[in-house]
């Protein structure tokens, strides 16, 4: 009888150490949908890996065909994402707006890529889908939903950018108002999960502030769970900032305190929720639809769980040294 009791106790352990992953010390734990069960497989290291060795190749080939910050290829040309990083750094040093030279060809790629998207789509932001993630960091009182709130609003927070991702190139935040602002964003995403490659993509969102839902641009079925409260929410809308200017999806970001007794951990920390809600495509062949959907959209939203780990540990070590407030 104890034997028999024991034996769903240790499957109940070995379950919880499985979909958890584990990163500068602390514990993190990914679902893709609101009911689903947290990912049995590490998200972060496989896909920033991955990620990695793609942007390295595509980033040094660029490098050697225009001769753009040529010396940073002596060094700092490995395909680990901390090597990736490094040679972004040295290339952003000489002059942030050489990724915008280097990776021009991507640019105009992608604003073709597009507004092929937008012009074979219903405009009826209801039947839109969604790349997003849930993420539970249990920080255990070293980072709060208001610390990471505002330090997301912050020169740090852009500054951590191109260490966020593999594919991050550019990122500048306007503070509009007590309770907005706008961004400037070079990145890109793709070609890990899905075979439509990666699409670096530059693109404003103008205005990315508190959200109303029930509208036009952003219907009830957007919403979320009421535990996320909407002074830690912002949404706006995804602007090629070149071409056709064309509005192609909507950025949706909040996050929420976590009690100790909501996660599987027995540790408070908080839960941020990303997602982006874009044009169903749903006028494209049924291949091309069913890539996007399935396998395109699948490559963001990991894409954007390398970027919450990333971020929020950044933001835990700035506020630790008194760098954000709440």
């Amino acid at each position: 009888m104890l034997a028999n009791s024991i034996i769903p106790c240790v499957a109940a352990l070995v379950s919880l150490a499985a979909s958890t992953e584990t990163h500068g010390g602390y514990d993190f734990q990914v679902r893709f949908s609101n009911t689903a069960d947290p990912e049995t497989t590490d998200i972060k290291d496989a896909y920033e890996q991955a990620a990695a060795e793609q942007a390295s190749t595509h980033l040094q080939a660029r490098i050697n065909a225009t001769g753009i910050a040529a010396d940073c290829l002596k060094s700092n040309t490995g395909p680990t994402p901390a090597e990736l990083y490094a040679l972004k750094d040295c290339v952003a040093a000489d002059n942030v707006g050489n990724f915008f030279t280097l990776l021009a060809d991507d640019i105009e790629e992608s604003n073709t890529f597009w507004d092929t998207v937008v012009s074979q789509s219903t405009t009826d932001r209801t039947q839109w889908v969604p790349a997003r993630m849930y993420t539970k960091a249990y920080f255990d009182g070293d980072l709060l939903a208001a610390q990471f709130a505002i330090w997301t609003q912050s020169q740090n927070a852009d500054d951590a950018n191109n260490h966020a991702n593999p594919e991050h190139y550019y990122k500048k935040t306007t503070v509009t108002g007590l309770t907005s602002q706008s961004s400037d964003i070079f990145e890109g995403w793709g070609g890990v999960l899905s075979t439509f490659g990666t699409k670096r993509t530059n693109f404003t969102v103008p205005e990315y502030t508190t959200p109303t839902f029930g509208t036009a641009d952003y219907p009830e079925e957007w919403a979320i769970d009421p535990s996320f409260l909407l002074i830690f929410q912002r949404i706006g809308p995804k602007v090629l900032k070149s071409g056709s200017e064309a509005t192609f999806g909507a950025l949706h970001i909040a996050v929420r305190d976590l009690a100790a007794d909501e996660g599987d951990e027995g540790k408070s920390g908080i839960e941020v929720y990303a997602a982006v809600w874009y044009p169903p495509w749903d006028q494209a062949s049924e291949q091309s639809r069913m890539e996007f959907t399935d396998n395109y959209l699948a490559d963001e939203a990991h894409h954007m769980v390398v970027e919450v780990i990333n971020l929020t540990l950044q933001a835990q070590k700035d506020c630790s040294t008194g760098l954000c407030v709440a």
